[in-house]
């Protein structure tokens, strides 16, 4: 009885937060850690050699999902339920009205979901235009992140866009390499963006100084794609769960960039996988890894300032702010024991994600970066 009670315990901790494909992650200490994740992080990067786009394939594979663990939070309080809490929907109603936005692009019809502090009249405001993830849609999103009503009370308007899909893969964006129906039929998300942008300045809603890009997995990567495409427009931008392909221009603009990223996520990748061997190429080995070095380099931050310890839970790599006085800076957060989910959020399972795990906020760290760059 006590061997299988000590059994119990052991695969309720190892449940706290899960790798992809449903394998627990280890301890909290380093000694937790797999050595490739440990050299995935301190590793300096090597050679930035171009690897060709991949163009093959319907979209991302979803991993196997875990049993739902019990999600605990250091950074801010986590809903382990799943649910919205209905104390915490009426807060959100009460801070916070919305509207759905149509806008024609390309002959398409496409939609967005805008929400606004309640009583702003609708007026210009600092807007964060966030990006779903591959599958998702604007209520999903906002039901992942918890962001409407914590950005509303905050006093920003948040603009929800829609990708394009159908069938089994659901809504997507292109980016590049990926994903799904806007990827294969070469949608012009970037585009639609622009014009959604142009259309909302034009109405009044936003303040054109303010504007700020965020984005969950395929949406994070469109987030660094309209930053890097359209250099000027995103004040800053905030990408969770991304990465960037080896072919991914450089920056021709600088801006703060905030970037969260998983050490146990399969999709956007710290380091090779036994699915996704090492190639020599360190853009195609470490993706995640690499979109921290294209937009540090590109705005010529120097080397990374390091926070961690063999206890934290969180590495924090801190690039810039230049050193001319620019606004370039680059912030990364390596969740050791985190997947491909959104750090804190809603404890559902999603296309193509990881339960979350509860060793940081990421709503709220994304909304204390934007209001420092106001």
């Amino acid at each position: 009885m006590r061997r299988r009670l000590a059994v119990l315990i052991v695969a309720a901790v190892a449940a706290l937060c899960v790798s992809p494909g449903g394998v627990p992650a280890r301890a909290e200490s380093a000694a937790g850690m797999t050595q490739d994740v440990l050299d995935s992080l301190t590793k300096a990067p090597g050679s930035h050699g171009e690897a060709p786009r991949h163009v093959s394939g319907g979209g991302p594979s979803a991993p196997t999902q875990p049993v739902a663990p019990v999600v605990s939070g250091s950074f801010g309080a986590v809903d382990s339920s799943g649910a919205t809490p209905f104390a915490t929907r009426q807060r959100q109603n009460a801070v916070s009205q919305s509207r759905t936005f149509l806008l024609k692009h390309d002959g398409v019809e496409r939609r967005a979901l805008v929400v606004a502090p309640r009583g702003a009249n609708w007026r210009p405001a600092p807007t964060i235009i966030f990006l779903h993830g591959a599958g998702g849609s604007a209520t999903q999103a906002m039901r992942q992140t918890g962001l409407a009503g914590r950005a509303a009370a905050a006093g920003f308007l948040v603009v929800f866009p829609e990708g394009l899909g159908t069938g089994h893969g659901g809504q997507t964006w292109n980016t590049w390499d990926c994903c799904g129906y806007a990827r294969d039929h070469r949608v012009d998300d970037v585009g639609f963006l622009a014009a959604l942008i142009e259309r909302l300045k034009r109405d009044g809603f936003v303040d054109p100084r303010r504007i700020y890009l965020a984005g969950f997995s395929n949406g994070a990567v469109l987030a660094s794609r309209f930053a890097l495409e359209r250099p000027g427009v995103a004040k800053a931008i905030a990408a969770v769960s991304g990465d960037l392909p080896c072919d991914a221009p450089k920056p021709q603009a600088n801006l703060p960039v905030l970037l969260i990223n998983g050490a146990h996520d399969a999709l956007s990748r710290l380091a090779p996988t036994p699915a996704h061997p090492a190639t020599g190429r360190y853009c195609a080995d470490h993706p995640a890894r690499f979109q921290a070095v294209l937009w540090a380099r590109g705005m010529g931050l120097g080397k990374a300032r390091i926070s961690d310890s063999p206890r934290a839970r969180v590495r924090e790599e801190a690039y810039g702010p230049a050193k001319d006085g620019g606004t370039g800076l680059v912030r990364h957060y390596i969740l050791k024991r985190g997947g491909h989910a959104w750090p804190g959020g809603a404890n559902e399972r999603y296309p193509y994600c990881d339960l979350p795990c509860g060793d940081m906020d990421a709503t709220g760290l994304v909304l204390r970066f934007f209001s420092e760059m106001r």
